[in-house]
């Protein structure tokens, strides 16, 4: 039994209410939807109205609100795509916190030193990669403010915008060499968390456009 215009709209003005907004997860909580009160209406004989808040019931655990410590207590969204966005981050997550820690402990324990002109050398070469980084992220996050459509990848881009910060942080000091000719392991490690932040962050860049153009589709 198919349901009539004005009851789609009814699941549509529950999704609403419920903030699924995210078209990659909206699009398929609304399928199920659909399909369950269908096949209740026709296999119970129930009406619309009956099965549509025996099955809205079900569905109100996978949509409440909830946090997660991976993004940050401070950013919520419905369960079931909080779900989908830890499944997609959690990787990307340890690898970046692994990014910080093992560069820094790598040059804490070795002592590695420099001639004066491979010191310049080096130091040139990070400073360039640092701005080049600054400026890709810096144009990543433009084109995703810009970008009006919620999937549950721009959320992941929301949570993880603040790493801009780094890029500012390491541009206030551009001497990764001190003045014996050793590394400053900090600001390196810092480096090269921010490099790995900027592929994450184009990585879920291209996937939020990937969703986009994949449920605008259908």
């Amino acid at each position: 039994m198919e349901l009539t215009a004005q009851q789609l709209q009814r699941v549509e003005h529950y999704l609403n209410v419920k903030e699924i907004t995210y078209i990659d997860i909206r699009t398929e909580v609304f399928d199920h939807i659909v399909s369950d009160i269908e096949t209740k209406m026709e296999d119970k004989k129930l009406d619309f109205k009956t099965v549509f808040y025996n099955v809205t019931d079900k569905w109100n655990i996978h949509l409440k609100q909830e946090s997660s410590w991976i993004f940050g207590v401070a950013y919520s969204l419905p369960k079931i795509a909080l779900e989908k966005a830890k499944r997609s981050f959690k990787k990307y997550y340890f690898i970046s916190v692994l990014s910080f820690i093992i560069p820094l402990f790598i040059l804490t324990i070795i002592d590695l030193h420099f001639t004066e002109s491979i010191k310049n050398e080096l130091n040139l070469f990070l400073q360039t990669i640092t701005v080049l980084t600054f400026i890709v992220f810096g144009l990543l996050f433009i084109l995703k403010f810009k970008e009006k459509t919620k999937t549950t990848y721009s959320f992941i881009l929301k949570t993880q915008s603040w790493n801009f910060i780094f890029g500012f942080i390491i541009l206030f000091d551009l001497d990764y060499m001190n003045k014996n000719g050793d590394f400053q392991a900090s600001q390196l490690a810092l480096l090269v968390a921010f490099v790995f932040s900027t592929y994450s962050y184009f990585h879920f860049y291209k996937k939020h456009k990937e969703a986009i153009k994949k449920y605008k589709i259908l």
